[in-house]
């Protein structure tokens, strides 16, 4: 029932004769009776400020994302902490600028009897990726080091270490994540405006997360399909979210992320007030 064309970026959206003629670079690309964007971001408000969706454009352009740093670094051993080593999986930090977000991935994914390397993901403040941002996709090398250092920086403060005890990481790599997590929310399923029948999905409607993704998805395809079975017998009620109003969204720093929907245990640790444990 679907048919997939990799790779193709679509450009240009054109109504047409009650059809979405799509085009990339000027190259046809097929036509259709709707149109999904499953995007955010500078791309998807390009496609839509020529769409002829004001309201489509208008709700896409109020979400607000973040721009993070996110350094992935590997250690021989187990990272240290004040009173002994880090036994958690992931981590909420505070208290300090550069690092808002760590997670040990091997812990995640071997439990406490992985032997080998013990690989890290760490996310810099929103604030912080702000303060040094570049184009993510030619980041200077002096920008990447400087970035790389204070995380680490961070890291090490965030465990309560001794300035400079940190282990020094055996691979690193730092990136920008131009787009990141959004700080504002409509809170919905999905958008649908079933005149120009074009929808909005995504994880950002409902929270930041691979279910959220998934949720608005599939909410989306079946409200399509019932517009779409109607014939467009009365459009106006098939109008989702066309005119609500995006709330911010109450989290961390960097947003929603891996709080949505569940119920965390977060405790604080006796000698570290700077950060708190997400287990």
């Amino acid at each position: 029932m679907v048919n997939v064309v990799r790779p193709c970026w679509i450009s240009k959206l054109e109504p047409f004769n009650g059809m979405w003629h799509l085009s990339e670079n000027g190259k046809p690309r097929g036509e259709f009776d709707a149109i999904v964007i499953a995007h955010n971001g500078k791309c998807a408000n390009r496609l839509l400020a020529s769409s002829g969706l004001p309201l489509i454009a208008r709700q896409m352009k109020r979400l607000d994302l973040s721009s993070i740093w996110a350094l992935l670094a590997a250690f021989e051993h187990h990272l240290p902490m004040g009173d002994g080593n880090v036994t958690f999986q992931g981590a909420f930090v505070k208290g300090v600028d550069s690092v808002s977000w760590m997670a040990n991935n091997s812990l995640k994914l071997l439990g406490s009897q992985g032997n080998g390397p013990h690989c890290w993901t760490f996310f810099s403040t929103a604030a912080y990726g702000k303060q040094n941002k570049v184009p993510q996709e030619n980041i200077p090398s002096q920008t990447a080091e400087k970035v790389k250092t204070s995380m680490l920086e961070g890291v090490e403060a965030a465990l309560g270490l001794p300035k400079g005890s940190l282990p020094r990481p055996i691979y690193s790599r730092v990136q920008l994540w131009g787009a990141a997590l959004p700080t504002n929310t409509p809170g919905i399923p999905c958008i649908f405006d079933p005149h120009g029948r074009a929808g909005i999905c995504g994880d950002w409607l409902l929270g930041s997360n691979l279910e959220s993704a998934a949720l608005s998805g599939m909410a989306l395809a079946n409200h399509i399909a019932d517009y779409l079975q109607s014939d467009g017998a009365c459009p106006e009620e098939f109008a989702v979210g066309l005119e609500k109003e995006f709330e911010a969204i109450e989290g961390h720093d960097i947003g929603q992320f891996a709080l949505a929907g569940v119920e965390s245990s977060l405790k604080q640790h006796n000698e570290m007030s700077a950060f708190q444990l997400a287990t």
